[in-house]
């Protein structure tokens, strides 16, 4: 139950951080998710990380603020300020600190029952949670849009539900940590590879070098 709570949050702030700002701006900063996690584990289980682990820590946030740093900011204040403007990196950085939660418990959960049905909980409790929150803003008219491109609708679902599934089925069988470099790391390239063909978003060569810092960074804190 904490899990399906945890990660309905984490995937409503999902939707709302692309929706405002850029894929290439956004999907990489889940690369936070590994730091979350080492710096959680100091206080709530008295784990210190490793010398690596603290030089993969700083990799990571430096790649972060290097994403802004290529949008023309040219010292840290600067790159610290074009972050707070973009809300959507604000609330991925949230998505981070709740998924760095939420991987061990899913964990857990498919160690007691099937990936399958617990993906399928996740994905419910998400798309009743979005139910929810229309019903009480009043917006439930929004819904009638989705009735011109049904099958773009079902093709979402079925990569969602494919795509948590997979993952599940992972973890059962593979390091956690092995899964989440991987996912990571291959993730934020594509974002900037979708973001440019997709939402003709920049594709500068800043972002790539800010990215691969942070896919080494996600390998010397879990590998």
């Amino acid at each position: 139950m904490t899990s399906t709570l945890i990660n309905v949050a984490a995937n409503l702030a999902f939707i709302e951080a692309v929706r405002r700002s850029p894929l290439s701006l956004t999907i990489p900063l889940l690369s936070l998710t590994p730091v979350f996690t080492s710096l959680l584990a100091i206080p709530l289980l008295g784990e210190l990380p490793e010398p690596r682990h603290w030089l993969g820590i700083g990799a990571v946030v430096i790649g972060a603020f290097w994403l802004n740093l290529s949008r023309g900011s040219v010292s840290i204040a600067g790159s610290w300020q074009a972050f707070l403007r973009e809300p959507g990196s604000r609330l991925m950085v949230g998505v981070a600190l709740m998924w760095s939660l939420a991987m061990p418990l899913d964990k857990l959960a498919v160690g007691a029952a099937s990936p399958s049905f617990h993906g399928v909980i996740l994905n419910v409790g998400v798309a009743a949670a979005l139910l929810l929150m229309a019903l009480v803003r009043g917006k439930m008219s929004e819904f009638r849009d989705l009735k011109h491109r049904p099958g773009l609708l079902l093709v979402g679902i079925l990569i969602s539900v494919i795509g948590l599934g997979l993952q599940l089925m992972a973890i059962r069988i593979v390091w956690v940590g092995f899964v989440e470099t991987m996912k990571r790391g291959v993730g934020s390239f594509l974002a900037l590879l979708w973001g440019r063909l997709i939402f003709d978003e920049p594709l500068e060569p800043q972002r790539f070098v800010a990215v691969a810092v942070m896919g080494v960074g996600v390998a010397l804190i879990l590998l």
